[in-house]
């Protein structure tokens, strides 16, 4: 049987796609990690104000970008008693600068928490984009191409699937 020996152009083709995808990849990499950065304030905010009763839970999660039972998840993970059933705190009264300041202080942590969480959007794209022109014109298949980005090749031939682009068969 004969093996098929990759012409010097076509090698010099899939390095330059490997590369391109590794470089993609660590973009994206490190605007998930910012994200996560951003997130971690975000939620020991929120459980601090849940714990320190200095606004309702549904007016914190208004100021944040979560609803109001992924907030109650938050604290309920973080030990904080509930408003409500057998094991609830006593009612609490709402300060009014006190909610300022902790609304305040959601609104710069939600903020910077958005920013972070579209630079992996913009991050994604060209990954994405990549993947998908590498897949098309048959520089790397989808276990080469798994081996340079953070998915496996089933999720890129989802990517690749979701662009419109003819699978490769064999």
């Amino acid at each position: 049987m004969a093996t098929h020996d990759p012409a010097p152009a076509d090698e010099a083709a899939a390095k330059a796609a490997a590369a391109e995808l590794e470089r993609l990849t660590k973009a994206f990499t490190k605007a998930e990690d910012n994200l996560e950065k951003a997130r971690t304030p975000l939620h020991e905010a929120i459980v601090k104000h849940l714990r320190a009763r200095s606004a309702p839970p549904g007016v914190l999660a208004d100021h944040t970008p979560y609803d109001r039972n992924h907030v109650g998840r938050l604290g309920k993970a973080a030990g904080v008693p509930p408003l409500r059933g057998p094991n609830a705190a006593p009612a609490p009264e709402y300060d009014e600068a006190t909610q300022a300041a902790a609304l305040a202080e959601l609104d710069k942590l939600t903020a910077a928490y958005r920013k972070a969480e579209g630079k992996v959007e913009d991050a994604r794209g060209p990954l994405h984009e990549a993947i998908v022109r590498n897949y098309s014109a048959r520089t790397l298949g989808p276990g080469v191409i798994a081996e340079h980005v953070p998915y496996d090749r089933n999720h890129v031939g989802r990517i690749v699937k979701a662009a419109g682009a003819p699978l490769i068969r064999g």
